[in-house]
């Protein structure tokens, strides 16, 4: 399927929680990628999620805009610590010694023999109501850019990624430049100000501003 000009290759309030890992269970045996994508799930994706974006960025905390299609709004959950550095803190054990010929300090890591109780990062929740109409702009906009976009796997260290999707597909970016990214950080950031001016601003004549950067018109439910 021909990519999107604007997709080029891509790439609850939850309390603390301890969770004791057994050695024999699945979610040990499992990669720490699995491992992640599970926390990033259970800790930042509402359970009423018609469609949104994950952001994933290298070394702050992750956080997701969500269309929760039972309330009708948008959420906005953010981790309070790195997800992605809490699990891989849980499976790796990491050492530092000093190279004598350079001097300099060598951090290296392997997999735990036994499992580390992970302690769960805190999230922030918001959310902001939005029109049954405001929700179809964003979700003709989202299938839009989902079903037309290339995905391509990028690592998760090489630098922040956008992770959209709807209808069991998704698609990513790791172009800040990104039409649809750059629309979609400042509707986060309205969501998380309660900033209702500037969300209704943006599904607005903004949106229009997406949709004119789309080779295909995103078509009406």
């Amino acid at each position: 399927m021909a990519a999107v000009s604007i997709f080029l290759p891509l790439v609850c309030n939850a309390q603390y929680n301890l969770i004791r890992i057994d050695s024999e269970s699945d979610a040990w045996r499992s990669s720490q990628r699995v491992f992640f994508d599970n926390e990033m799930s259970r800790l930042l994706m509402p359970q009423a999620t018609a469609f949104g974006v994950k952001c994933i960025p290298s070394f702050s905390p992750e956080w997701t805009l969500t269309y929760d299609s039972v309330a009708h709004v948008l959420v906005y959950n953010k981790a309070q610590k790195s997800v992605w550095y809490t699990t891989y803190e849980a499976m790796h054990k990491r050492k530092t010694k000093i190279d004598k010929a350079s001097n300099r300090q060598i951090i290296t890591s392997k997999l735990r023999k036994k499992p580390k109780n992970y302690q769960a990062p805190e999230v922030n929740t918001f959310s902001l109501a939005i029109s049954d109409d405001q929700a179809a702009m964003l979700r003709a906009i989202w299938r839009n850019a989902v079903y037309n976009a290339e995905d391509r796997e990028v690592y998760i260290l090489d630098g922040t990624t956008w992770e959209y999707f709807i209808d069991g597909r998704r698609a990513k970016s790791h172009r800040d430049e990104n039409m649809l990214v750059k629309f979609t950080n400042e509707l986060a950031k309205a969501v998380s100000t309660g900033n209702d001016a500037r969300k209704d601003s943006l599904i607005g004549s903004e949106f229009q501003r997406v949709v004119s950067n789309l080779t295909i018109t995103p078509q009406p439910l």
